[in-house]
């Protein structure tokens, strides 16, 4: 007999598919602009008021409250599931007849109960999809708006009504429903839909394979694979974890074949996939907002970002290359890898997709929301390309609806966490804003930098990193935003180099013990020490910490300014880092000398500080330490012979 938790289950099962499916055919025809067509007009309150709506039954259904009540659903999750539902419906049916309110910058009672209803909805699914510490701070700015004129000093607010904070978190287009949700609901939403189709296509394995045919013979071979199909997978999922498991539960086993230690191959894998954050075409989400903000188009944020991407990528090459030159570890023998041939001639059209979006957004400049949503289509005109073949796919037509749906339903639900830290979000500015907290935090900062920028971007960076350990990147990114970039380009720091620093600074916590997520994860996978994968993806990510402070003094690593003048730092920073992965790693040619990696990382240091005699002097340097080595190498090989 069926237990009366088990029918819970199935019938929440039921109506999460449903309200997922929804979801994610709402945003498309929005997005689309199918309802204008058609003669209907939403608008962006009440769209945004409805996806919340379908956010918010799907949060509670799927996210338990604590561990021990997984798979049921209890009263209290119909009771917040109850309260986010009034609050967000009543906005979705009323949201015409309540412009009045804003325009008059009041609200009744009601509004203000519907509001608290709302913001606590929010909070507990925050709580639920984002963490403990992220609620946290959303709540904490809720309160510091309500209790303001009690507080003491720095955190003093100016008295607010509740009629007005109704407004400002539930009216205004500056709280709840400010521009990260409504980013989230018409942009984000396309690209985490094409990341589900690409997902249950064949991509994955495409791009794995022809990584291997690639780089799996040559020394250390698949730690390469894994830094080129991660690198490659970036550019169109931009998510480090769904990156992490796609390539990594493939490379991480074979790492560890050919001699890499658990831990090693863990960190290989953590640190390309958090990479796949920062690889235009399809950053991380964090991207999509930072366009928005910055007011440039979503390709100019992509242009900026490829130079220092490519450089993230290079020095961990080189460290995983002379690892495996240290510990002699061959590549896979030519048998046992794909022939790129084949792979290409089998599956070349699952390319399509990521050479399509960059024709999209880089030629014709379309919107970036019309542009996921053209590249969804050509995902799914693939997929029936495959399937009318035969030759790969074995589907029916009703098998291929089925998967259709569920790459819907999929995408709708990978939806969830990013819809509720944004909503959050929109409640921390909200209150920002409102209050002048964040004008009041951005002076503390200059005032305690003084006159040093390096100073500032240390403050900066801690900041990012501390924010970055109890939330995603997203949520992380706006509040530093908010506060801390304002600091920054008064201090003639230029807007795009300013808002890269904070992403970088803010995913930096995903390689980085004691929160790591990435290194948990990759551990799961590869067995080994989570803490210990944590502490080599440090040192194998190093650039995750050197690249920001890189493109803050040279900007025109963002690709501005002169061409000669980009190419000249560009080749100044690949030395640099060059030399820092082989210092770190401590192996070149032969086995480094502890002198030697000194020389080598103090002329990388050197070259780092701007102006060209810094340069000059560090590249000197590295002269000095290359020929010490070279001749020490020489001697060896010498020795060696005459042993022989």
């Amino acid at each position: 007999m069926e237990s009366k938790g088990s029918k819970h289950r199935g019938v929440a099962g039921k109506v999460v598919r449903v309200t997922s499916v929804a979801m994610a055919v709402l945003s498309l025809l929005y997005v689309a602009n199918v309802f204008s067509y058609m003669g209907i007009h939403i608008s962006i309150v009440s769209y945004c008021s409805y996806m919340l709506v379908l956010t918010l039954i799907n949060t509670f259904l799927v996210f338990p409250a604590t561990k021990k009540k997984k798979g049921q659903v209890t009263l209290w999750d119909i009771a917040f599931l109850i309260m986010g539902v009034c609050g967000a419906g009543y906005l979705a049916v009323f949201a015409e007849q309540l412009q009045e309110y804003l325009a008059g910058g009041t609200a009744t009672m009601t509004e203000f109960v519907l509001c608290v209803g709302l913001v606590i909805a929010v909070l507990e699914g925050t709580r639920r999809t984002g963490g403990l510490a992220m609620a946290i701070v959303a709540a904490l700015f809720f309160i510091h708006l309500l209790s303001g004129p009690y507080l003491p000093g720095f955190l003093n607010a100016p008295p607010v009504s509740l009629e007005r904070i109704a407004v400002i978190f539930y009216l205004s287009p500056s709280g709840l429903f400010s521009m990260p949700l409504v980013v989230t609901f018409t942009i984000v939403v396309v690209f985490i839909l094409f990341g589900a189709f690409l997902e249950k296509s064949g991509t994955g394995k495409f791009i794995i394979d022809a990584a291997y045919s690639l780089t799996g013979r040559f020394t250390g071979g698949p730690a390469k694979t894994s830094v080129v199909a991660s690198a490659a997978m970036g550019t169109m999922t931009g998510a480090t974890v769904v990156d992490l498991v796609t390539v990594g539960s493939i490379t991480i086993p074979l790492m560890k074949r050919v001699g890499y230690t658990a831990n090693f191959a863990g960190a290989v894998e953590c640190v390309a996939g958090n990479g796949g954050q920062i690889m235009p075409p399809v950053m991380g989400l964090v991207a999509f907002f930072m366009a928005e903000i910055l007011g440039v188009s979503y390709w100019a944020v992509c242009v900026a970002a490829v130079l220092p991407a490519l450089l993230y990528y290079f020095v961990l090459y080189v460290q995983i290359h002379y690892e495996a030159v240290r510990l002699k570890l061959y590549g896979l023998p030519m048998e046992q890898l794909p022939e790129l041939k084949g792979v290409l001639k089998q599956n070349w059209y699952y390319v399509l997709p990521a050479l399509f979006l960059i024709f999209l957004l880089g030629v014709l400049d379309l919107p970036v929301q019309h542009c996921g949503l053209y590249v969804c289509l050509s995902v799914l005109a693939i997929t029936l390309y495959d399937w009318v073949r035969g030759k790969t796919t074995e589907k029916r037509l009703k098998e291929l609806g089925t998967w259709f749906v569920d790459c819907l339903a999929s995408g709708a639900r990978a939806l969830i966490t990013p819809a509720m830290a944004t909503a959050s979000a929109g409640i921390i500015l909200g209150s920002i804003g409102s209050t002048g907290f964040g004008f009041r935090v951005s002076s503390l900062i200059l005032n305690f930098a003084g006159s040093s920028l390096l100073l500032l971007l240390f403050i900066t960076a801690a900041t990012s990193f501390v924010l970055g350990m109890g939330m995603t990147s997203t949520p992380c990114y706006l509040i530093l935003v908010a506060l801390v970039a304002p600091s920054m380009i008064k201090f003639g720091v230029t807007p795009m180099a300013a808002h890269l620093f904070l992403f970088y600074w803010g995913i930096a916590s995903f390689i980085t013990p004691p929160v790591a997520v990435a290194a948990f994860v990759a551990a799961g996978i590869s067995g080994g020490s989570p803490f210990r994968t944590g502490y080599t993806a440090m040192r194998l990510g190093v650039c995750n910490y050197l690249i920001p402070f890189m493109f803050v003094y040279f900007p025109s690593l963002l690709w501005t300014g002169p061409f000669y003048e980009i190419l000249i730092t560009f080749v100044r920073m690949l030395t640099l880092s060059f030399f820092v992965g082989v210092g770190l790693e401590g192996y070149f040619m032969k086995q480094l000398s502890w002198g030697e990696r000194v020389i080598f990382l103090a002329g990388s240091g050197l070259m780092m500080v701007p102006g060209w005699q810094p340069g000059l002097g560090g590249l000197i340097l590295i002269g000095i330490g290359f020929v010490w080595h070279y001749r020490a190498s020489a001697a060896l090989k010498a020795l060696s012979k005459v042993s022989t």
